[in-house]
């Protein structure tokens, strides 16, 4: 018997312009990678909900629904969230940038597209997505401190790597905070510097509020998180998660 073949990586190029479909095709046009389109929004969110692709590259200005829109909906299901996507736009504008990673986008390429640059961020974003940790939902109240004020924020999922704090208004995406909290049945105290990944919702019915990642925290401390999620997700089931 013959070995098995590996896997190609799923690309899905979300583009209004066929002209531009066809120039990332081009670009992508190598064994590693199986690819496949959608013109619009709507088009790329049945893809991505029924195909699973292993990232998207998904142009930001579009008829209808925008590229950002497309993410937020795609970021704030638990069944697609993980799916990483790079925001591809010829804007130059740092509002519509940061608009894109608010909605929870994984990078950010600037047309014209450079081929070369377009496959660093592919290889850099899909080798970060698959280290991201098993998550757990949950409800533990927390004190953060940011920009020198303390709130009391509800977390609503949890992993090793971070929480999704619900919180309005919600801290700028990039701001810096410290956590402290308690995991049940745990006396340990937790205590973690994080920052602010992206804006949203967990689910469309949940709160909005944001997702961090752990920038500083001691590693007993984030093995405590670790083993909590881990005998926890028998009972609760896994979502991969942004956090």
């Amino acid at each position: 018997m013959g070995k098995d073949r590996p896997r190609k990586m799923k690309i899905l190029l979300v583009d209004d312009t066929e002209l531009f479909l066809d120039l990332q095709k081009s670009y992508l046009n190598r064994s590693s990678f199986s690819v496949s389109t959608a013109r619009s929004g709507t088009e790329a969110l049945v893809a991505i909900r029924s195909d699973r692709p292993t990232l998207v590259l998904l142009d930001l200005l579009m008829p209808g629904m925008n590229g950002d829109e497309v993410c937020r909906k795609v970021k704030s299901d638990p069944l697609t969230n993980t799916i990483p996507i790079i925001m591809l736009s010829s804007t130059q504008d740092p509002e519509l940038r940061e608009r894109c990673f608010a909605a929870g986008c994984d990078d950010f390429v600037s047309k014209p597209l450079k081929r070369d640059e377009l496959l660093d961020a592919i290889e850099r974003t899909v080798v970060i997505a698959k280290r991201r940790f098993a998550r757990i939902p949950t409800h533990l109240l927390a004190n953060v401190i940011h920009d020198g004020k303390v709130r009391q924020l509800w977390i609503h999922t949890i992993s090793r790597g971070g929480v999704f704090l619900e919180a309005d208004p919600p801290p700028l995406v990039g701001a810096e905070m410290d956590i402290t909290f308690f995991l049940p049945g745990i006396e340990q105290i937790i205590n973690a510097k994080a920052k602010v990944k992206w804006q949203g919702t967990v689910r469309e019915d949940s709160p909005s509020g944001v997702g961090c990642q752990f920038i500083q925290i001691d590693d007993p401390l984030a093995d405590i998180i670790g083993n909590y999620v881990n005998e926890k997700l028998a009972a609760v089931g896994s979502l991969q998660g942004f956090a």
